[in-house]
């Protein structure tokens, strides 16, 4: 088998190639002994795969997803679609293909071609069987141009800096969820100050890779912070000097943004 690979460099650009052995080539990219592209765009990440039968197949997919747009390229990566007629390759990314089989009957799953996209459907009750974005609620609680993070005790991300927040409840409000979030994490009662925005990544859990959709809030609050929950710590940042080990890659442009709304606030 051969496959069709993408890796995300330093930049935000993607560099294809092909090879018969994903692990080997990718550790010789990241050892700055791959292609001239990847050693002067370094370091490079591991972000999609497809298989193929053969070296010529591969070849004619590398060809045909070079001469795609940048945006195109990146929904091929996030959808996680097959290309050129051949499944997306899980395995090479050390995860495992989620949603094998029907939640309502148990009758296995197959991708087939539905109002215009490659949708799972059920081989025996014939259900389609979607992949929405999970919901999550986050909160920046700021204090004198200070962020509150929380250090992560567990995977993903285990030892990374995080902003506290997580999955909604069936049924929850985010700005419920985003208090809630805060005072199982921090110890602390919020008092939310205004919506800060939207924000796509995924979430791998147990092998399984999810699309989730990310709401922020900004608050404020009284008392020390004592961690909690999922958290081995908590710390006060100032936004000038931010820690380099950030969890989850949206959380950056979260901090970001947050900067820029202080900002703005103290001009008005």
């Amino acid at each position: 088998m051969w496959n069709l690979y993408v890796l995300r460099c330093n930049d935000g650009s993607f560099y294809t190639g092909m090879t018969n052995d994903v692990a080997r080539r990718l550790s010789e990219h990241q050892a700055g002994k791959g292609a001239r592209y990847t050693r002067a765009h370094l370091p490079v990440t591991l972000v999609a795969a497809w298989r193929y039968p053969d070296r010529a197949a591969a070849m004619r997919a590398e060809r045909h997803f070079k001469a795609q747009p940048h945006r195109v390229k990146k929904s091929w990566v996030e959808g996680r679609w097959p290309f050129e007629g051949e499944p997306y390759d899980f395995a090479a990314l050390g995860e495992t293909e989620a949603h094998r089989f029907c939640p309502r009957c148990g009758g296995r799953l197959e991708l087939r071609p539905v109002e215009g996209r490659q949708l799972q459907v059920c081989t025996v009750c014939g259900r389609h069987h979607y992949h929405n974005d999970k919901p999550c609620a986050g909160i920046l609680i700021v204090r004198d141009g200070q962020v509150l993070l929380v250090y992560r005790g567990r995977e993903p991300y285990k030892g990374y800096w995080d902003i506290p927040g997580g999955f909604l409840n069936s049924e929850e409000l985010p700005e419920a969820g985003a208090v809630r979030e805060a005072r199982e994490e921090t110890g602390l009662d919020v008092q939310l100050l205004a919506f800060l925005g939207f924000y796509m990544d995924h979430y791998v859990y147990q092998g399984e890779r999810s699309a989730i959709l990310n709401i922020y809030f900004v608050a404020s609050a009284t008392g020390e912070p004592e961690a909690g929950d999922d958290a081995d710590g908590c710390r006060w940042f100032p936004l000038e000097a931010l820690p380099e080990e950030i969890a989850f890659e949206h959380e950056v442009r979260v901090l970001a943004d947050l900067r820029q709304w202080l900002e703005k606030r103290g001009e008005e």
